[in-house]
C-alpha cells in the first residue's frame, strides 16, 4: 500500500527549534525597551495632566480668595516641625473644593488642623482620620509606587502607630533655604557660591504667608509653583500630602532636581528630615535621608524635587503650564525658577 506524501513530512530538529527560540528572544529584547518607553511616556502624560488640574485648581482658588492657599496653617505661638502640636494643615487641603472634593473639605477640622494640639497625642490626627485616608488620583503620578504612611511604633511608645495616611507626588515650592523659610543666623550662615555673599530666603509661592499672583513679579511663566516628589516607605514622611512637612507636601530648591548637590555646598548626600522616626534612608531608590532636629530659629530641614521619570521632573509653572525640567539644569537657573520676586531672568530654553 502506497502512503501519501504527507506521511513523510519532516519534523523540526532540536537545533532548528533552538534557533527559532533565540530569534524570538532577540526580538523581544529589542522590542521591550520600546514598549517600556511607550508606557513611561503614557504615564508621564498622565502625570502632566494631574499637574495641570492642580494648576487650574490653584487659579480657581485665587479667583475666589484673591490669594494662593497658604502653605500651612499654624498659630504664631506654635513651633515649626512635624507633630509639634501645631495645626500644620497643608496647602492641598484648601484645594479640595476646586478638585471636586467638597465633601472631604467639609469633613476637615481646621480648628485642630491635621496634627494637633497634643492631649496627650495630637487631637487633630483623630479629628482628621477621614481626610488622611483619602487617596486622590490627581495626586498620584503613575510612574511612582503608591505608598502609605504610618507612624512608627518607636515614636512615643507606639501610642500613635494607629495613624495611617495616603501619600502623593506633588509638592509646593517652599523656597531656597530651609523649611523654616528664614535667613540663617551668622552661626549657620549660607553663602551664595556665585557671589560669595550671605544667602537670604527668596520669597516662594507657598509657606507661612499668603501670596497673590500680582506679587509674582518674576512672571508666572517663569516661576515654579509645584514640582514632583517621590513617595517614601511606610514610616517615611516623604510624599505625605496631608501634613505640611518637608518632602511631603513641599520641596526646597537648594537641591537640584533628582540630585543631592546642595547649591550652598553644605550638604551633598541626602534629604534632611525631622527626627529619626520619620526618616527611612533608601539610597538605591534615590531616597537617602538624614534625620535632624529643631534649633532656636527654625527647622533645619530640606528636601528636593524628585521623580521616577528618566532625566528630570515635571514642574507646574504659575501660568498653569507644565514643563519638564532636566536634571542637568543649571542650579542658579533652578533657584531663579523657584523664586517669585528676586528679579532673575529665566528663559524657557534654560531648563
Amino acid at each position: 500500500m502506497l502512503r501519501g506524501d504527507g506521511a513523510h513530512r519532516r519534523a523540526f530538529t532540536l537545533i532548528e527549534l533552538l534557533v527559532v527560540i533565540a530569534v524570538i528572544a532577540v526580538l523581544i529584547a529589542l522590542l521591550l525597551p520600546a514598549v517600556q518607553a511607550a508606557r513611561e511616556a503614557a504615564r508621564r502624560v498622565q502625570c502632566v495632566n494631574n499637574m495641570k488640574q492642580l494648576g487650574l485648581a490653584l487659579h480657581s482658588y485665587h479667583d475666589v480668595h484673591t490669594a494662593l492657599p497658604p502653605g500651612l496653617i499654624k498659630s504664631s505661638a506654635c513651633p515649626l516641625g512635624l507633630l509639634t502640636g501645631c495645626q500644620n494643615t497643608p496647602w492641598i487641603v484648601h484645594l479640595l473644593p476646586q478638585l471636586e472634593q467638597q465633601a472631604f473639605f467639609n469633613a476637615a477640622n481646621f480648628d485642630l488642623g491635621t496634627e494637633g494640639p497634643f492631649a496627650p497625642a495630637p487631637m487633630g490626627i483623630y479629628a482628621n482620620l477621614t481626610l488622611a485616608s483619602i487617596r486622590l488620583a490627581v495626586l498620584q503620578c503613575p510612574s511612582d509606587a503608591e505608598n502609605q504612611f504610618q507612624v512608627t511604633r518607636d515614636f512615643m511608645g507606639g501610642v500613635m502607630s494607629f495613624y495611617t495616611s495616603s501619600k502623593g507626588n506633588y509638592g509646593a515650592n517652599w523656597g531656597n533655604t530651609y523649611w523654616g523659610q528664614d535667613t540663617p543666623s551668622p552661626a549657620t550662615l549660607l553663602v551664595d557660591p556665585t557671589t560669595s555673599r550671605p544667602a537670604t530666603y527668596l520669597a516662594a509661592p507657598f509657606g507661612r504667608t499668603l501670596v497673590r499672583l500680582s506679587s509674582v513679579s518674576d512672571g508666572l511663566s517663569a516661576t515654579a509653583f509645584v514640582a514632583e516628589l517621590i513617595q517614601g516607605s511606610l514610616n517615611d514622611t516623604r510624599g505625605l500630602m496631608w501634613s505640611a512637612t518637608v518632602g511631603g507636601s513641599s520641596y526646597i530648591s537648594r537641591f537640584a532636581p533628582n540630585q543631592f548637590r546642595d547649591y550652598y555646598r553644605i550638604e551633598n548626600d541626602a534629604d534632611r528630615i525631622q527626627l529619626p522616626y520619620f526618616c527611612v534612608s533608601e539610597p538605591r531608590k534615590n531616597l537617602p535621608c538624614t534625620a535632624v532636629g529643631v534649633d532656636e530659629i527654625g527647622l533645619r530641614t530640606f528636601a528636593g524635587a524628585k521623580s521616577r521619570h528618566p532625566g528630570g521632573v515635571n514642574v507646574l509653572l504659575g501660568d498653569g503650564s507644565c514643563r519638564f525640567v532636566k536634571d542637568s539644569i543649571n542650579h542658579g537657573v533652578w533657584l531663579g525658577l523657584n523664586s517669585i520676586q528676586a528679579g532673575e531672568i529665566v528663559a524657557s530654553d534654560q531648563y
